[in-house]
């Protein structure tokens, strides 16, 4: 953040919208609206590792 530079693109789903980071700052979980999935990526790789399909259209993510 400090250098206010883009240093990765990562593709999800379609209708991207939420964003969470896991506490330990290994994951980013996001939500992809119009797919009806939500998206984990490994923030040490900065890849898609999986993609789960879940109910509904995801408008929103909360790590607990």
């Amino acid at each position: 953040m400090s250098t206010k530079k883009v240093v990765a693109t990562i593709e999800t789903g379609k209708g991207a919208h939420g964003v969470v980071v896991s506490p330990d700052n290994k994951y980013v979980y996001v939500t992809n609206m119009y797919d009806g999935t939500v998206s984990v990526i490994d923030n040490s790789t900065d890849r898609v590792i999986k993609t789960i399909k879940v109910e509904g259209e995801p408008n929103g993510i909360s790590y607990r």
